[in-house]
This record gives C-alpha cells, structure tokens and sequence, in this order.
C-alpha cells in the first residue's frame, strides 16, 4: 500500500516541460527591471534559472544644483530551485518552488555612491503554471536579497522583488 501511494506522487510529479525560454519583469527597476530568462529540469523536481537583466533609473547627482541623470545598469543571476506540484480538482499543471541564487550587477552611474559592481545572495519562493493546451509557461516569484558587495548607496538586504515570467517551452 505505502509503495502504491509514493509511486502515485512519483508519477505525478512529472514535469510538464523541460526547458524554456522568455522574459521576466520585475518591481526591481535598479538593475534587472526586464531580463531574458532560461529555465531547464534537471530532474523532475530540480531546476535552475539563469537571468540576464537590464534596467536603470533617474538618480539625482549631489553638488550640481539638482541635476539628475539616467544611470543604466546590467545583470546577470542563476538560481537553484526545487519544484513541487498543486494538486488540483483540473489536474492543471501548477507547482510552488523554492531555492537561492546569486546575482551579479554593474550600474552605470555619474552618482559616485550609486555606480559600480555587486553582488548579492537571494532566495528565491514561487507559482509556476504550464498551459496544458499551448507551450507556454508563467511564473511569479518573490526574491529578497542579501548584498555582498554593493554601492555604499544600498541597504545590506532587500526585503525582495516581485517578478513575473512569460516563457516559451521546449
């Protein structure tokens, strides 16, 4: 009997897609407001996704009378996640995921405080939703961070982003 229930959860735990490809835009404007974003299975419950982001904002530039000025920024994150199903009345191809990754900036500033390279650890908690009928897959997450390194301008953590993702599967 006990072997009969775990293989039910093994068989079900099957993933939907294995790799995909797409976009994910975040509340993070600073440096990865929109990156391109790669998620591949290396097993049915373990993933990794690899981010490679841009953004960028208006910053204020001390002693120049108020003078403002757009400092882009690039960066470029991987992460570990482990990924479990939602079971549902549809059988609809949901699951909760969570893990960490590390994430490495550089922003381009005129703001002395404001520019340079980072680093920072993040965890990473969220839904993603395979669309049975098309190969597209959504995702949101939650990622607070903890600065390794960083511009003297940031705060040691982040209470964290919110980020969407739209990817084509494969």
């Amino acid at each position: 009997m006990v072997a009969f229930v775990c293989s039910q959860f093994v068989l079900h735990a099957q993933s939907d897609y294995k790799s995909a490809l797409g976009i994910r835009a975040t509340t993070h404007i600073t440096f990865d407001m929109v990156s391109l974003s790669y998620k591949t299975f290396l097993s049915d419950h373990n993933a990794i996704e690899i981010n490679a982001g841009y953004g960028g904002r208006n910053m204020s530039i001390p002693m120049t009378g108020g003078r403002t000025a757009y400092s882009p920024a690039i960066s470029l994150s991987g992460s570990y996640q482990y990924h479990e199903d939602i079971y549902t009345a549809t059988d609809e191809h949901l699951r909760w995921f969570a893990g960490a990754g590390l994430n490495f900036f550089n922003i381009f500033s005129e703001h002395q405080n404001y520019k340079g390279f980072g680093t920072a650890l993040f965890g990473t908690a969220g839904l993603d939703y395979k669309f049975k009928a098309a190969p597209v897959n959504l995702s949101f997450d939650w990622r607070p961070s903890i600065y390794v390194i960083s511009p003297s301008e940031f705060l040691p953590i982040q209470i964290g982003t919110i980020g969407l993702s739209a990817r084509y599967t494969f």
